[in-house]
Formats: C-alpha cells, sequence, structure tokens
C-alpha cells in the first residue's frame, strides 16, 4: 500500500539514461547466458546468510550471499540497459589463489562484465575518504590477464546508493506480479499514454486517470515499466501516492 510523502514529492534521485524500448518487450530477455550460476552447497545455505528472490530478469530463482550481494544484485535487476545477469558466474586466478568472482552482466550494448565484491574487512581507507581494496593492483593485474573488465566493488558504494536498492525492494514484488496480468500489454500502452498527457504526475493523478482498472493493476504495471526504462521516478527510497512519474522519451 502507498503513503503520502511529507512534502507531496521526494527528492530527486539520479537515473540510468534512458533505453529505447518496445512496449511489448518480455521483462526476461532469452538470448544465451555465458555463463551458469554454481549453486550454492548444502553446508553453504547452513551456514550462511542467503538471500533467495526470483528474477524477472532471469527467469529463475536467484540465490546470493549477505545484504551487500542483495543490494549489489538488486541495482543489476533493476537497471534498464542490463539484459543479462550470473552469480558466481566463474573463478580469477589471483597468483596462485582461485577467486570466485561474484557477478557477470551484459549490456543491451552487447559489453559484458565482471564484478568482485570487498567486503570492509578486506579493504583500506584511502586519502580520499573512501575504502579500496587492499589486493587492488593484484586483482587488476590479474583481471587484465585473463583479458576480463572487473569492477571491484566495495560495500561504501553500494551503501552509497541504499535509497536505490530501498525502491528495488519495494517495486520487485509488483514486477514479479506482472505476469499474470491478463492484459499487460494493454494496460503498458494505457499507463505510458496517460502518463505522457503531462510532463510529471503523480501516481494519484495516473490511478483517477485509469479508473476503470484497478489501482493494484496500475501500480504492477508502473513499476515493470519502471524496470523496463519506459518511466522514470523522483521516489527514492519508496514510491508513494504523491511521487511524480515521468516517461524517459517523449
Amino acid at each position: 500500500m502507498l503513503e503520502n510523502s511529507e512534502n507531496g514529492a521526494a527528492h530527486a534521485a539520479p537515473r540510468k539514461e534512458a533505453v529505447p524500448v518496445d512496449l511489448a518487450s518480455p521483462l526476461h530477455n532469452a538470448h544465451p547466458r555465458h555463463f551458469t550460476a554454481r549453486e550454492l552447497s548444502r553446508t553453504e545455505r547452513k551456514r550462511l546468510d542467503v538471500f533467495s528472490f526470483r528474477s524477472c530478469k532471469e527467469n529463475r530463482q536467484v540465490d546470493v550471499i549477505g545484504p551487500f550481494q542483495l543490494g549489489f544484485r538488486l541495482q543489476l535487476e533493476f537497471d534498464p540497459s542490463v539484459t543479462a545477469v550470473t552469480e558466481r558466474p566463474r573463478y580469477l586466478e589471483v597468483g596462485e589463489k582461485q577467486v570466485e568472482l561474484s557477478f557477470w552482466w551484459r549490456h543491451n550494448t552487447g559489453r559484458e562484465h565482471f564484478a568482485l565484491l570487498i567486503p570492509d574487512a578486506d579493504t583500506l581507507p584511502g586519502s580520499d575518504g573512501r575504502r579500496r581494496p587492499r589486493q587492488i593492483d593484484r586483482l587488476r593485474a590479474a583481471a587484465h590477464g585473463a583479458g576480463i573488465d572487473l569492477q571491484l566493488v566495495t560495500e561504501d558504494q553500494v551503501r552509497n546508493r541504499e535509497h536505490h536498492v530501498e525502491l528495488a525492494f519495494q517495486l520487485l514484488p509488483w514486477v514479479q506480479s506482472a505476469s499474470w496480468l491478463k492484459a499487460d500489454l494493454v494496460m503498458r500502452h494505457e499507463v505510458i499514454t496517460a502518463v505522457r498527457r503531462y510532463a510529471r504526475c503523480t501516481i494519484d493523478q495516473l490511478q483517477q486517470d485509469l479508473a476503470m482498472f484497478p489501482p493494484s493493476h496500475v501500480l504492477i504495471v508502473v513499476a515493470e515499466l519502471i524496470y523496463l526504462g519506459v518511466l522514470t521516478t523522483d521516489a527514492t527510497r519508496r514510491l508513494m501516492r504523491r511521487s511524480l512519474i515521468w516517461s524517459t522519451a517523449r
């Protein structure tokens, strides 16, 4: 259920660049993935803090370890320029050690990236106040030798975008629910048509304009259009009744 924000709209949050998309685009891109996620062992599931959710982008259950991995994975899930994501895709030889990489993903440009998530315990404070991986030079050299683009992601970097993670966590169940809407494509067109009548409109305005549809269905479609990059919002941590939404392409 949506709440009213105190001042009518949350502060604007930076968004990804608009991604051209057909309104009929599926949430899952079925193109082959180069990697398969390593399954967590029974011991890992018992001893570690495992979070699971159904990824619409991957059309399967995703298992990650701890809030740090969950936060980064949700950022990828709600990045409309990302078309595929695999957790625990491969190992990287760093000196005499095999280091398991955290994620692989592909952009709609075709470029591919890997990420290794570095916990606070494995970082050192830099002169600029930001924390850096202890083995940053060795990790970069290993990635260069393997011919891969590796991003070293610290907990600070994910914490700095925690408002995006909270919004994604709120929207995720609505996006997951889109698959059972019988008139989903029709509603996508109705929602985007209604939104484009305004420079920006509130969720309340949109639901009033589309009063012929159940309010919960309107929210589901708004969430999936944000997910696809067709709509954007000024909401930071939560989408509220007076949050503003607008089309990314006029």
